[in-house]
């Protein structure tokens, strides 16, 4: 019982590695309809081609299953589909800040200081001061910073800094010190965020060499503390905190205008589109001036013949509703722009026009493409291969194709140079196939409109043969 349990898992084993390498040798460039050739600089491992076009219109799969990278042998390369992302903008200014002094014993540290604050109601620090006076001649102990000072008069005042620059007091030429700058935002808990050196040394000729900045990670606070881990506590001339804003931008889109055929039911129409194409925004283009047409879109949705027919039926759906024009109006033109939607995938899509028209608008659709990611590790040059129906999908996760880099570096990885696009003997097969089909489909409707017109000549003969009956008969 055992031996054959053992025999059957031996068995399975066999037939899948069979399988998977008949479908590895059958895994060639000339089974897919369509082929670019990539072409590369041989110097970087990783490197990237933005999608076009021509791979969503011609891929046979939503999610690019379809989409192979091949080597000069034939070897299936590794591949991730990068999803695109908003590219950020970043503006940077700089903002003087408050500085209050914290005055304590010389083994005080400015975490344990008691401290007596006072503000105004938007937080802004009026005075500062320890509890219990120290002494008149006791040590600085930390600087506390007030990095919005102008919250009240600006209340969108930016609270994001990646940067302090620190000004000496007139006359110090020469000064070293290790600091730890600590964030805050109620001026009780504090954080640490970076520990830095900061020096200024004049040479004898007068040439100055300053390192009078901490840099850290990008944040949100505002207060900042600076303490003295090594060095003579100095109060500073002047800090300046360097804000930066982010400002984000949505990838660029793909956009691709689709010509209008007559739809399926009357006065609809119809475009065909791609089930690949991830669409996010959609409109019309309007030939006629002074035109406003409020519209349907949506898809068809195929019925099952009803009981005696035998042709289907195509229903509409309705997505959304919407009117786009385009008038002239104080001497300029106004046109409607197009629609943001959630990114869909449909093979086709339907007007529906609410009004009666004599327009035929084109359609007019964008997306975002996805990235090709691949490792460069065959023997170039490569070649991007897609448009399969049976096609099992093959990308991969981005750590496994690109291990080890950053989102930043992959985005600025090599950019391939991409050949023209170029049908296979595939795709050709493919359109004499949908053309054989739609000349059969062609003729089996002629058959069967000729069968029913003789089976209509053949009642007609039937019913003319009983009223010739029943006249002798009347005569009789």
């Amino acid at each position: 019982m055992r031996g054959s349990m053992i025999s059957g898992v031996a068995l399975a084993w066999l037939a899948l590695g069979s399988a998977a390498a008949a479908e590895k040798a059958g895994d060639k460039a000339d089974d897919y309809g369509w082929q670019q050739k990539l072409s590369t600089s041989g110097r970087e491992a990783v490197v990237q081609y933005r999608l076009p076009a021509g791979v969503y219109l011609h891929a046979r799969s939503a999610r690019l299953d379809d989409l192979r990278v091949f080597d000069s042998r034939g070897t299936v390369l590794p591949f991730a589909l990068r999803a695109p992302a908003e590219q950020a903008q970043a503006s940077r200014h700089s903002v003087p800040v408050r500085i209050f002094p914290v005055f304590g014993a010389p083994d005080d540290s400015a975490a344990s200081t008691a401290i007596d604050i006072r503000r105004t109601a938007d937080g802004a620090l009026v005075s500062l001061g320890t509890r219990n006076p120290a002494r008149a001649d006791a040590p600085l102990a930390a600087l506390v910073l007030d990095m919005r000072p102008d919250q009240q008069r600006d209340p969108q005042a930016p609270g994001t800094f990646d940067m302090l620059r620190f000004t000496l007091p007139p006359g110090t030429q020469r000064y070293q010190a290790l600091l730890a700058v600590e964030a805050s935002d109620d001026l009780k808990t504090w954080r640490e965020v970076a520990q830095s050196q900061v020096s200024w040394m004049v040479s004898g000729d007068g040439a100055a060499l300053a390192a009078d900045r901490i840099e850290f990670e990008p944040r949100e606070f505002r207060y900042a503390r600076i303490r003295w881990l090594e060095g003579k506590p100095l109060q500073f001339a002047a800090i300046t905190g360097e804000a930066v804003h982010y400002m984000g931008q949505a990838a660029p889109l793909d956009t691709l205008v689709l010509p209008a055929t007559p739809g399926k039911n009357p006065g609809e129409w119809l475009y065909a589109a791609s089930s690949a194409l991830p669409v996010q925004r959609i409109g019309l283009e309007l030939a006629e001036r002074n035109v406003s047409l409020p519209v349907e879109l949506g898809r068809y949705t195929e019925l099952p013949a009803l009981k005696g027919r035998s042709a289907t039926t195509w229903r509409f759906d309705p997505m959304l509703k919407a009117t786009f024009y385009r008038i002239e109006q104080g001497g300029r033109e106004r046109r409607s722009g197009d629609l943001a939607i959630e990114p869909t995938h449909q093979p086709h899509w339907v007007v529906r026009p609410l009004t009666p028209t004599e327009s035929k608008p084109s359609l007019r659709i964008g997306w975002a493409p996805a990235t090709l990611v691949f490792l460069a590790s065959g023997h170039a040059p490569y070649t991007l291969a897609y448009g399969r129906d049976d096609a099992r999908p093959a990308t991969r996760d981005l750590a496994e194709v690109a291990p080890g880099l950053s989102a930043a570096e992959i985005g600025k990885a090599e950019q391939v140079t991409a050949g023209p696009e170029q049908a296979t003997p595939r795709a050709q097969e493919r359109a004499a196939s949908a053309a054989e089909q739609a000349a059969t489909a062609s003729q089996y409707r002629k058959a069967a409109l000729w069968a029913a017109l003789l089976a209509g000549l053949a009642v007609l003969g039937g019913m003319a043969w009983q009223l010739h009956r029943q006249m002798k008969a009347g005569q009789k």
